[in-house]
């Protein structure tokens, strides 16, 4: 890898921590693009290098931090109508759980934090336009029963209360256990809205 892109790299970050960091402590909305270049010991014209506003970094944490959430809400990524109608979930739901389960240390500050519940809620959102964009190009040419705006935004919600539930009671399930559940859900509400059989 280039030392530019290394550099590049390790810039976003110390960017990342120092965002999620100060969430932990502070209101979301009250903390200024300075404060966080401040606390990445990086020049605020560096931060613009990188992100173009507060909100675009905080994406970007949860992006990087779920970078393996192939087929999940956390990261755009168009999952194959295939894939979403296959009985088995995708490998790349099942790594992701694993690796929500190992980043918990580090999300569980955004998600306790004053503002866990509006940080969840931008989540859930972008989630779920990104599923109602897969949803639109898997299934273009077939009529749905519901809006597919609701279809996405029940399925961004159904994911992220599963997850957030999962990682703070800490069960015992499995991340296979969770893909395979989140999968048979998801499935069983695409199969209704669109009317298909397992043929189908």
């Amino acid at each position: 890898m280039p030392k530019t892109d290394r550099r590049v790299q390790r810039t976003r970050a110390q960017l990342q921590k120092a965002l999620i960091e100060l969430i932990s402590e502070r209101h979301f909305d009250t903390i200024t693009i300075q404060e966080i270049a401040d606390r990445a010991s990086v020049g605020r014209t560096t931060f613009y290098l990188h992100f173009h506003s507060k909100d675009e970094l905080f994406m970007s944490c949860h992006t990087a931090i779920v970078s393996e959430f192939h087929s999940g809400p956390f990261l755009p990524h168009l999952t194959s109508r295939q894939e979403l109608l296959s009985l088995d979930p995708p490998a790349g739901l099942t790594s992701a759980y694993r690796h929500l389960k190992e980043a918990w240390e580090r999300l569980s500050p955004i998600f306790q934090g004053k503002d866990g519940a509006l940080l969840l809620r931008r989540m859930r959102d972008s989630s779920a336009q990104e599923i109602e964009t897969n949803l639109r190009a898997c299934f273009a040419q077939t009529e749905s029963a519901m809006p597919l705006d609701v279809l996405a935004n029940y399925l961004a919600g159904a994911q992220l209360a599963l997850v957030q539930w999962w990682l703070e009671t800490r069960r015992t399930h499995t991340p296979e256990d969770l893909a395979h559940i989140y999968h048979r859900l998801r499935r069983a509400a695409i199969h209704e809205a669109f009317g298909l059989t397992d043929s189908r």
